[in-house]
């Protein structure tokens, strides 16, 4: 994905989120819609993520919402518009986003490569991989980039991985358990 597009994507993201809480006036998704890039249209998985901006004493960095889709379901420069939207006002974990926040705010989008099968927990790279846990009715995902910003390796990201799924921390060692990972193209506005 080229960097126009990157920032394309993330001035999309702000601004759907800012006309929503009814503070922007520009226009960009008149202009991807006019005009879209292969990278816009093409369909893939994707995440959005808003973390507070700030000092540490703030929070800086601490998640404030996060919601994302593992396959494409409409041309990504569509999906990135409803992900912001429902990261800033359905994530279950927080309330909704308020308007006096959007200053305080950082938008990150990750745009993933398809999904791939693998047959052992060991095959994935912690920190490159975003992994996908499945056993019966749990199932759980942690973006390549959780590894990095936890400090965990593998078996510490498994681990964490069956408390995210609502399974014992080591459900991932059970023979009936399915994995699949991915790769993504991470940026945000503080890049």
């Amino acid at each position: 994905m080229e960097t126009k597009d990157m920032h394309l994507l993330l001035a999309l993201a702000r601004e759907t989120l800012e006309k929503t809480l009814g503070e922007d006036r520009s226009n960009y998704a008149k202009t991807i819609e006019n005009n879209p890039s292969e990278a816009m249209k093409a369909r893939h998985g994707a995440f959005v993520t808003l973390r507070r901006k700030g000092s540490e004493n703030e929070g800086h960095g601490a998640l404030r919402g996060c919601i994302g889709y593992l396959t494409g379901t409409k041309p990504l420069w569509k999906l990135v518009q409803d992900l912001v939207l429902e990261a800033a006002f359905e994530d279950p974990r927080f309330p909704p986003v308020q308007i006096e926040e959007l200053p305080y705010l950082s938008i990150e989008i990750s745009v993933l490569s398809p999904l791939k099968p693998i047959a052992s927990p060991h095959q994935f790279e912690p920190g490159h991989d975003g992994i996908i846990l499945s056993l019966g009715p749990h199932r759980a995902v942690f973006l390549p980039q959780v590894a990095t910003e936890q400090g965990w390796g593998r078996e510490e990201m498994l681990d964490n991985l069956c408390l995210k799924a609502g399974l014992d921390p080591s459900a991932w060692k059970d023979p009936d358990c399915h994995f699949e990972t991915f790769r993504a193209t991470v940026f945000s506005e503080d890049d």
